[in-house]
């Protein structure tokens, strides 16, 4: 053997196939053509580590919301010296998300959730009858597996029937749809290459993501300006209350509009749920009361609170090439909501009380702490 393919030996392990083809000829010397198959493994380009997604079902329990309670309750006993807005809100998005996922535990995402214990021990023993070589018993549970199987599938579909059923007869649209996505199994296709202004397929990562910014809508983070509310009048009072517009927030105004947070909503880019903020007891309330007080006197509004995760979502129609094709949703986080609401809330009241109608315009304007507008400078 005088034909050789060389590679090193840190590489020696991506060489899965080798051979000689003789039948090859190449002109009067005496050499075989060699060809050698290689499989490069890349590794992935890092990317922000995602918030992990708990279990928030978990919460309708009354013991796993009482044990959820008690340890945020524990972990905000003592604030130590955080004094900016940014230091208090990463303890905040930090200590809540711990023992959210301490408590309630990741959320998992079974491929076939309806397949009983028996089907799956059945597969299991079809496994390894393979491995062994025993194929007699491989295919007697090959017919026992399709059989369970369909028998699995029919029970299943009959009983997502009756809870889409009873789901109508409650009007509970969460729960309807919810059970007609589990029928269905047809998910959304991820995104793949788009074309370009001059109509050239764009493949690459940064590219495909450089023309989503380009060509989606413009968009610009409204921020809000605390400043604004001194336009309103020193003489105007909360309602209900003598203090002035410009306090800081009551543990009242929080409550209030945290009792107004919708459930089974998507979290932001921290990761944080409604359902986190409204079962996490008084101690979350006194620290949301800190934070939101904080930023009411420093005027400097936390990094995430000025983000968003923007989806797009194909409408099913035409190609997924084409941006038209698509409509946007963009996730905001919860507490800057949140926070939102609280200012809508005061705005709104000392507007009204005031009789002045050409100032609700800033309830317009700072409703949004850090929602995605389309707006020209």
């Amino acid at each position: 053997m005088i034909d050789y393919v060389i590679i090193s030996k840190r590489w020696r392990s991506l060489v899965k196939n080798c051979r000689t083809y003789r039948s090859a000829e190449i002109g009067n010397a005496d050499h075989r053509l060699v060809c050698a198959d290689l499989r490069l493994r890349l590794h992935a380009q890092r990317s922000e580590r995602k918030p992990v997604a708990v279990d928030i079902g978990k919460l309708k329990e009354p013991d796993t919301r009482q044990r959820y309670s008690i340890e945020i309750s524990n972990r905000f006993e003592a604030l130590g010296s955080l004094n900016s807005s940014e230091d208090l809100w990463k303890h905040f998005k930090l200590q809540t998300s711990e023992a959210a996922q301490l408590v309630l535990g990741k959320r998992s995402y079974p491929k076939k959730s309806w397949l009983t214990n028996e089907t799956l021990q059945v597969i299991e023993q079809r496994r390894k009858a393979r491995l062994l070589g025993d194929m007699t018993t491989h295919q007697r549970l090959n017919g026992v597996r399709n059989r369970l199987i369909h028998q699995d599938r029919t029970q299943f579909v009959a009983r997502k029937a009756d809870e889409i059923e009873l789901a109508a007869k409650k009007r509970d649209m969460g729960s309807l749809f919810k059970h007609l996505r589990d029928l269905t199994e047809n998910k959304t296709p991820t995104l793949g290459p788009v074309l370009s202004r001059d109509g050239a397929l764009l493949s690459d990562e940064g590219y495909c993501l450089e023309r989503w910014k380009t060509t989606s809508v413009r968009s610009s983070t409204i921020l809000v300006r605390l400043r604004l509310l001194m336009i309103v009048p020193a003489n105007l009072e909360r309602p209900g209350t003598d203090v002035p517009p410009d306090e800081p927030f009551g543990l009242s105004e929080i409550g209030h509009a945290v009792k107004r947070l919708k459930n089974n909503k998507a979290a932001g880019i921290c990761g944080l749920n409604s359902e986190l903020l409204k079962y996490g007891g008084p101690a979350i309330l006194l620290f949301l009361h800190t934070l939101f007080s904080t930023i009411w006197q420093t005027d400097i509004i936390p990094e995430d609170w000025r983000k968003g995760v923007m989806i797009p979502l194909w409408k099913r129609k035409g190609s997924r090439s084409d941006f038209s094709n698509f409509r946007g949703i963009t996730l905001l986080s919860v507490p800057g909501k949140l926070f939102s609401m609280v200012l809508l809330d005061r705005c709104r009241a000392s507007f009204k009380k005031s009789g002045d109608r050409s100032k609700l315009v800033l309830c317009r304007i700072v409703q949004p702490s850090s929602r995605f507008s389309r707006f020209d400078k």
